[in-house]
Formats: C-alpha cells, structure tokens, sequence
C-alpha cells in the first residue's frame, strides 16, 4: 500500500502543474485514479483492471465477478488502441504518375495511407468522418516537411460497435529523391473518429511501396 501510495504521488507531483484538465491514470495494481487540477487525487473504484493474453481488457470487480471491457491498450508507429477503438496502419503506398507538357515529362506524386479502423461491440456510440475532416488531419516527413491531405475514402464513415472499415487517405506529393527524409507520419486531430487526443501513425520510407499509375486513385 505504501508503494502504490507513493507512486501516485510521485505522478502527481510530476505532472500536476502542467493539468489543463483532470486526468485519469491506472495505478501498478490496475486501480483506476482520477488526478485532479487542484493537485489531488482520488480513487475512481475499487475495481481492478487486467490485460488479458489475448489482448482483452477486463474489470475485477470488488464482488469477485469480472467483466470484458474491450480491448488492451496499445500503441506503437503502426497501431494505436484504446478500450474500444482500433487504428492500424496496414500499408502506405506512393502512386506515380508523369504528366507530359509539349516536350517536357513532369512526374507528379501522391502518397496514400490505408488504415483498418475497428470499433469495438461494447463501444457504446458509433464513431465518424466524413470529407470535411481532411482539416483534422495533418501529413509530415520526420524533417517537418509537410503534404497537403487531399482526401478521405469512403467520404462518409460511419462505424456502428461491432464494426470495421478500410480507411485511405491521400496526400499530395513525397519525400524527393534527394531529401534525407527516413520515415513520412500521419496525424489523426481529436475530432475525427471522436477521439479525444491526438493519434499518429508513421511508416519508413524504405518500408513504403511505390507504384507507377495512369490516373490517381486507380488502386484504393
């Protein structure tokens, strides 16, 4: 007990000062512990919390009854999951295509991200997007160089629990052949999906498939 009553502690004297809200953290022991602005802290329940092998999320109750509560938390550079949302980057290709002009060939670049969005049955509202939310969602190389998002397929996303959808995004252009660009990352603002903090993906440039095509957006 007195452990974990220092570990919150230190938590809190770590982060309290820069709370623009209350927070929400897991103790060592799977407890769920409210952090507030004022620097205080209290206990959410008295129920645990466990990840399963499969990467199930669960709730011990105080009763000696559990119950499935979605999926573990993970994130890394390909995949971000909270309880009931899922984000996976499975791919991300660069299209090709020359332009000619009179007597000159000019190669133009778009580069595509295709994501498996996954929500959860015990998701309690259906999550969305929909074209305009191109503006919630930001391209960049690792230098900073950023590429204007074009668009978002299908233009209107609406994710029931229980439900996944295959995602491409597109942006215009890709790191040059003489950029020392090494990795190109995607950026998913709150409001998209309804997600509250912001989400980012990101794929290395030796890792991404480039093909050559007649018209953007032949393959999806």
């Amino acid at each position: 007990m007195l452990r974990m009553t220092a570990m919150v502690s230190l938590i809190i004297l770590l982060t309290s000062t820069g709370f623009a809200a209350d927070q929400e953290v897991l103790t060592e022991d799977g407890r769920e512990v409210l952090l507030k602005q004022d620097g205080t802290w209290v206990f959410r329940s008295t129920d645990r919390y466990a990840n399963t092998k499969d990467g199930s999320r669960i709730r011990l109750k105080n009763d000696n009854t559990w119950e499935y509560i979605g999926k573990a938390p993970l994130t890394s550079k390909q995949q971000v999951r909270s309880t009931t949302l899922d984000i996976k980057l499975k791919k991300v290709v660069v299209e090709t295509h020359k332009v000619k002009i009179h007597k000159n060939v000019r190669t133009e670049t778009q580069t595509v991200f295709y994501l498996n969005v996954n929500l959860d049955p015990v998701a309690r509202n259906n999550v969305s997007a929909n074209s305009a939310d191109i503006l919630n969602i930001k391209v960049r190389d690792n230098k900073g160089n950023n590429y204007p998002v074009l668009s978002i397929y299908p233009e209107s996303i609406n994710l029931a629990p229980g439900s996944e959808q295959l995602v491409t995004i597109r942006a215009e252009g890709f790191p040059g052949v003489f950029s020392d660009a090494s990795s190109i990352e995607l950026e998913l603002l709150p409001g998209i999906f309804k997600l509250s903090d912001s989400v980012i993906l990101s794929q290395r440039i030796n890792n991404i498939e480039k093909v050559r095509v007649e018209e953007f957006g032949q393959i999806r």
